[in-house]
């Protein structure tokens, strides 16, 4: 029992050891670690850091903007054999808009309970346990929202308490700038005998020289009772998919590195706290395909175009609405003008004035109505355009240009289609090229590689597919002399291949072998 004390007393007094108020928090102990060790590495500075499943712990309107669905899984060994496990999944819904949900546990291993007389009763464990669930979604351009759920649960032998609370937070990403507020425990809540401290927590990162950014938090914890501020600072360096990490905050002193590629990446820090040097893992697995910066952009772009359109759309609204009154006036009018035209002629001139107006109106309506069509059909071939139905949205445009031969919006974007779909279908050809290749069907892959060259002839990856294939077919007709030609070939067109330069140097193994060298 004494063990179990003095775990606790210093897992309460590691998150303010080098604050000026020492005072613990309830439940700090539990939700100031790292969900995972890139944070960790960067001292808890993360209320900014935007993009990952790991936001969501800081700020939860920092998953909007991740366009991957992401597992994160985080170790961290503590002090007696105590140990923090925290593992996070997200999902994007769309563009801007995301859920998650994560699970972390602190558990303490066997603890043996004694009685006043120091004599040992039994042994038992203690767990703790933090769900945390988020949604987050774009408010405007380049600024999101987010609202967190956490349930707390803590058992410790034949003792147990229940807790809930929320946080919200928002984020800015304007480029190299990234900003980040969170309100935390927004909800007063008890956690056993304690109040969750409600906290007010604010972020900024900034990128320098494209390559290294700093990123600082401050924490107001326990805002309505006693506040408490507290600083957070880190730092990242990266070079191509490789990173290495600094930190410092209230309670220790951390760096750390890592490993980042599209699909996955592996984080480790260290931190030298006053009690011990403590190690943390993480690995996060990535599924599905970021877009483009380019493709970012074309999104982006057509957002702008809708909201320009809907802008329009009211004003010709407004515009038709307006004619209509105007309409009923002139039928109000035309009905006094017929019965004075029965009671004097020469009103007969000033009807036809009235009846050339009524004319003028007319066409003005019609003509309304159809920028409104078009309007509405551009919207309809941009909206498909950014599912990348290129199908459905090259109908839409070919009705715009049926009924205006010269829009500009509708002539651009069945260019940009026209790109797309020469561009996409190459692919298609190359990806099942390369299929051919893996089952070992060499013959077939160099004809859809180039059937995907005579879409896209400067297709350099089709080029070299085409001059492995060859190699290979020739490997098993034992014409080395030959497969060593296609491969050299190969090793021009992409030097930085290993498994071609491993193939020519297996080939030329087997030429010096058969010429007695």
């Amino acid at each position: 029992m004494k063990k179990l004390l003095f775990i606790y007393y210093l897992l309460f007094i590691c998150s303010n050891i080098l604050a000026k108020d020492n005072s613990g928090l309830a439940a700090e102990y539990l939700l100031t670690f790292y969900p995972d060790a890139r944070t960790s590495a960067m001292a808890g500075a993360g209320t900014s850091l935007l993009g990952s499943v790991a936001s969501m712990y800081y700020n939860p309107a920092g998953i909007a903007s991740d366009y991957y669905n992401e597992i994160s899984f985080f170790y961290a060994p503590l002090f007696y054999g105590a140990k923090f496990t925290y593992i996070d999944y997200l999902y994007p819904l769309a563009r801007g808009e995301a859920i998650a949900g994560a699970i972390g546990v602190l558990t303490i291993g066997d603890i043996e309970k004694t009685n006043s007389l120091g004599e040992t009763l039994y042994d038992f464990s203690s767990q703790d346990i933090v769900f945390n669930f988020a949604y987050a979604g774009s408010l405007a351009d380049s600024t999101y929202g987010g609202l967190g759920i956490k349930l707390l649960s803590q058992n410790i032998d034949d003792y147990s308490a229940r807790s809930f609370s929320a946080d919200i937070g928002v984020a800015f990403d304007d480029e190299d700038t990234q900003y980040g507020i969170s309100l935390k425990n927004i909800i007063p809540i008890k956690f056993g005998k304690d109040m969750l401290p409600f906290s007010l927590r604010i972020g900024l990162t900034q990128k320098i020289l494209d390559k290294l950014s700093l990123s600082g938090d401050v924490a107001f914890d326990n805002v309505f009772v006693k506040s408490i501020s507290r600083l957070f600072f880190g730092a990242e360096y990266n070079y191509k998919i490789y990173f290495l990490r600094t930190g410092i905050n209230h309670k220790e002193y951390s760096c750390g590195f890592g490993v980042q590629e599209e699909k996955y990446s592996l984080n480790y820090a260290v931190a030298f706290h006053s009690l011990s040097i403590q190690h943390r893992f993480s690995v996060a697995l990535r599924f599905g395909i970021e877009p483009s910066e380019a493709e970012k952009r074309a999104v982006k772009l057509l957002e702008d175009n809708k909201r320009k359109i809907e802008k329009e759309e009211e004003q010709i609204s407004l515009e038709r609405q307006n004619l209509e009154k105007d309409i009923m006036v002139f039928n109000s009018e035309k009905e006094k003008v017929e019965k004075l035209l029965l009671s004097d002629e020469k009103l007969k001139k000033e009807w036809k004035k009235i009846k050339s107006e009524r004319e003028q109106i007319i066409f003005e309506l019609e003509n309304t109505k159809r920028k409104h069509k078009i309007s509405q059909l551009l919207l309809n071939a941009q909206e498909y355009f950014d599912k990348k139905e290129y199908g459905n949205s090259l109908e839409y445009v070919h009705k715009v240009i049926k009924e205006d031969p010269q829009n500009g919006q509708a002539l651009q974007l069945s260019r940009k289609i026209a790109e797309m779909t020469s561009s996409t279908a190459a692919k298609e050809k190359y990806i099942k090229a390369i299929e051919f290749y893996e089952q070992g069907k060499y013959t077939e892959a160099i004809f859809k590689a180039d059937e995907a060259l005579k879409i896209e002839q400067d297709y350099s990856d089709a080029q070299v597919l085409i001059r492995l294939s060859k190699a290979q077919n020739y490997i098993l007709q034992k014409r080395f002399q030959d497969a060593k030609y296609e491969l050299v070939e190969a090793v021009k067109k992409n030097p930085d291949d290993k498994n071609i330069i491993d193939i020519l140097k297996r080939v030329q193994t087997i030429i010096d072998v058969m010429e007695g060298k």
